[in-house]
């Protein structure tokens, strides 16, 4: 039985989303590692996608084969979260990432919370706090610093580029808000399988002949894409889109924040990337607006929410 985000313990849904973001900042750590086997970045993430799904796939039908029943007119809700939150949001970023520098591209795809607390306001009607703003604010600033920020001058040197990198944010958005569309009938590890399936067709689709340079890849390349799919993949995606039954879209975006934080010290211990001082404050900006955010133990006062009514 579902839990509704009123009355389950917030601490769980904190939990599993820090979790998630702590799994998902190992990504450029296997990234790094596969990519010396020359395989083209669409060709990854559609491996990173379809591993996870035959995965989840395997385990559900041997544990709970009653997960994978779903009613066919809630497909097409499937369908989107697939498409615009696994599919989507992994070409858009890449082609951020052809386009404008790694630094850019992960300054624009952070600014996902503003668009997913608009969203959750809008579609969801979830309120938000003073306090919540004022923790918003304060972690962008610090993704922003720890992405490298400070050097975002390029951002005018390639307009497609940005709005590419604005494509993947709101991609993120959606993967969370379309989200709590199945969850409250279907749970998260329904889901998550169903978004991958439809997520891996569709990279599946547009890779195309690229996918023969997998014929090329050593038992090692296999087992890091292994590693891939089941660690910063099935598992990060699965505690988030659980976090979502406990918390609010809005503070499970925020929370996820650490992830770049994550990503910064694994660079600096791992692969010999130097963090900049900019890059320390804006870690320490990011661990301080996540601890405010989840200071809020008990529901605020009405007059310290600002709502917008909106539909479910």
């Amino acid at each position: 039985m579902q839990r509704s985000v009123a009355t389950a313990n917030p601490k769980y849904g904190i939990l599993m989303a820090l979790t998630a973001a702590i799994v998902w900042g190992t990504l450029g750590v296997f990234a790094n590692a596969i990519y010396k086997y020359n395989l083209d970045p669409l060709v990854l993430v559609t491996m990173r996608a379809g591993i996870a799904f035959v995965a989840l796939l395997a385990i559900m039908l041997f544990r709970s084969p009653g997960l994978l029943k779903v009613e066919r007119r809630d497909i097409i809700d499937f369908a989107y979260v697939g498409v615009v939150g696994i599919a989507l949001e992994y070409w858009v970023y890449f082609e951020t990432l052809k386009r404008t520098s790694s630094s850019v591209a992960s300054i624009l795809l952070y600014t996902a919370p503003v668009f997913v607390t608009a969203g959750a306001v809008a579609f969801f009607g979830e309120g938000i706090t003073r306090r919540g703003l004022a923790a918003l604010g304060v972690v962008l600033i610090g993704g922003f610093l720890v992405a490298g920020g400070l050097e975002a001058r390029v951002l005018a040197q390639d307009r497609a580029g940005v709005l590419f990198g604005i494509a993947s944010a709101l991609t993120y958005a959606g993967y969370t808000l379309l989200s709590k569309r199945t969850l409250p009938k279907y749970g998260s590890w329904t889901t998550v399988l169903y978004a991958f399936g439809f997520g891996t067709i569709l990279l599946a689709l547009m890779s195309g002949p690229k996918l023969a340079q997998l014929a090329t890849v050593p038992f090692e390349g296999w087992m890091l894409m292994l590693g891939l799919a089941l660690g910063p993949t099935l598992l990060s995606y699965g505690l988030y889109v659980k976090s979502l039954e406990y918390i609010e879209a809005s503070r499970a975006t925020v929370v996820c924040m650490m992830e770049p934080v994550t990503a910064s010290i694994l660079g600096f211990l791992l692969l010999g990337e130097r963090l900049a001082g900019w890059q320390l404050v804006g870690a320490l900006l990011v661990l301080g607006g996540v601890g405010i955010l989840n200071l809020r133990a008990s529901p605020p006062p009405p007059g310290d929410v600002i709502s917008v009514e909106g539909s479910h």
